[in-house]
């Protein structure tokens, strides 16, 4: 803390402050969890603790209701984001979403309060939070950080991932945990049945007919082979080379080397990544 306070010429730090581009190695709410609060934190590094850490972080009313609202208000119209993040409001904003919780009960309920919107993930599945994660990682080419969980390129907030697994290291790693699972435990669907030649004695000319089910791996591509072949194909097109990473407008696809409907199976070496054109042109060309 002390370093990170000099690498700003401050005799004080607030939390937004202390961060990885300051030079922070250790994250505030280690901090807090292992002081107390914020402004013990700042007493312990030997730090002074400022009028409006002291005044708002934790309840005092030094500071009225309307003054942090609009505050709150007026990222969210300069982001031009009605449904302003966490992460957004601690880098643009003149307080923190600490002392906004504190205020009016939860982040969430004091943007309810400065009428701005207000996404709720309760009835998210795992699945949703994952595949979002995936969409962010495809986008970027390589794995998140907390500060580029926010919107327009991500559906939810990092503290969605908070509240749900404890941390975004920890949603993180139960994402690693889930596509790494074995894809083999979904059962191959039964998609037609066959009439094929059961030869009952060599001296017989004749065949008997027996009806036999054809299994087949399902035509949709999980998101755990999505995951294992985008990761394979470096998140890049397999044609023309074209990422995300390099060029936001572009979309990745997971598609079938041989088509499904001509007996391709939904298996990792039938699976490519291709760009949204590449993949369009193939379509034609098939």
């Amino acid at each position: 803390m002390r370093t990170v306070a000099n690498n700003l010429g401050k005799n004080s730090l607030k939390m937004r402050d202390y961060c990885k581009d300051n030079g922070a190695i250790y994250n505030s709410k280690t901090a807090i969890k292992r002081f107390g609060n914020w402004d013990n934190t700042l007493k312990k590094a030997g730090l002074e603790g400022e009028k409006s850490l002291k005044g708002i972080e934790y309840g005092e009313k030094e500071i009225k209701d309307e003054v942090l609202l609009a505050d709150l208000l007026r990222v969210a119209t300069e982001l031009n984001n009605p449904n302003i993040t966490i992460s957004e409001y601690e880098k643009y904003g003149k307080y923190t979403h600490v002392t906004m919780g504190v205020r009016f009960g939860s982040w969430n309920k004091a943007k309810e309060k400065a009428n701005l919107e207000v996404t709720y993930v309760i009835n998210n599945s795992n699945e949703d939070l994952f595949q979002n994660i995936l969409d962010l990682w495809t986008h970027l080419g390589r794995q998140p950080k907390y500060g580029e969980v926010i919107s327009p390129n991500s559906k939810f907030s990092g503290s969605t991932y908070a509240r749900r697994f404890g941390s975004w290291r920890a949603a993180l790693e139960a994402f690693i945990e889930y596509v790494n699972s074995d894809n083999s435990i979904e059962e191959p669907e039964e998609i037609n049945s066959q009439l094929i030649p059961l030869i009952v004695s060599s001296k017989n000319s004749t065949a008997t007919p027996k009806e036999v089910k054809i299994k087949r791996t399902p035509r949709g591509i999980n998101l755990r082979l999505r995951w294992t072949i985008l990761k394979r194909d470096i998140f890049s097109c397999r044609k023309c080379g074209s990422s995300p990473a390099k060029d936001p407008s572009i979309i990745l696809h997971v598609d079938h080397i041989i088509p499904w409907s001509k007996d391709g199976e939904t298996v990792i070496e039938n699976l490519e990544t291709l760009c949204e054109q590449c993949n369009l042109g193939k379509s034609n060309l098939v």
